[in-house]
């Protein structure tokens, strides 16, 4: 079931393949035989070089350039990828802007809408294309990532578009079966050099589980997802923290 052929003959698009933990992504899928498309906003050249790690797997690749903000191009995302590649069976939605964490009261409305366009609003319009494009072949899979901010109503308006995804993904779920399977994946602190390396350990140690989410325990959820072990599942919200959620229910 979890060999490393189990996504031969699959095509994944991740959206947001070419940094944190993107490449991680990009490079486990690969390397359980999924042929990749990696999306990118400003870092063309990270784009091409996860492409070039991913293809060390044997599999075909394509790099696309991809702005969440704008859903009229994602149509003709869907379609180069799925042309370049041969279909489309799974899509990570997992890039964004960084997070906007400015109190209530002082939130300017343009921080509000570049949290709400990408992170939400752009996951909600490519998982609709997406899952279009699915629905008309052989079916799929689309996982929107969330995260633990969605749970902490201190994390102001970027938690707020992550509570939007995982309620959306319930939504498409619904409206897309029985072809189309939709997840939504909730880690926690990631651990990945852009993130402080004390902050990273102190969470660890405070965490039930003493650990913290890797990026390619993300992407192995990913392709657990993908697998006949989660076949009459969708709907639901994955949380991967270490269990330091927790700590504040």
């Amino acid at each position: 079931m979890f060999d490393k052929e189990s996504l031969k003959q699959k095509v994944a698009l991740v959206v947001g393949g070419s940094s944190e933990s993107g490449p991680s992504v990009c490079s486990t899928l690969a390397s359980f035989g999924a042929d990749v498309a990696v999306t990118y906003r400003n870092n063309r050249k990270g784009a091409e070089e996860v492409a070039a790690g991913c293809r060390t797997h044997g599999g075909k690749t394509t790099v696309l350039h991809l702005e969440l903000s704008d859903p009229e191009t994602f149509q003709s995302l869907i379609a180069k990828t799925a042309g370049e590649l041969g279909g489309l069976d799974i899509l990570v939605n997992l890039g964004g802007p960084p997070p906007v964490y400015a109190d209530f009261r002082s939130l300017k409305t343009s921080e509000f809408d570049l949290m709400m366009d990408t992170h939400f609003k752009g996951y909600f319009f490519l998982a609709r294309e997406a899952a279009n494009y699915m629905e008309k072949n052989e079916g799929g899979l689309i996982v929107n990532v969330s995260a633990t901010s969605s749970m902490k109503y201190s994390h102001s308006v970027y938690g707020l578009a992550k509570a939007c995804v995982i309620e959306m993904t319930r939504f498409l779920a619904y409206a897309y079966a029985p072809r189309v399977r939709v997840l939504s994946l909730t880690p926690g602190l990631i651990d990945i050099e852009e993130v402080d390396a004390a902050l990273r350990e102190e969470r660890a140690e405070i965490s039930p589980l003493q650990r913290i989410v890797t990026p390619e325990e993300i992407a192995l959820l990913v392709v657990a997802a993908a697998s006949p072990a989660f076949q009459s599942v969708t709907g639901e919200n994955l949380i991967s923290d270490g269990g330091f959620w927790l700590l504040h229910r």
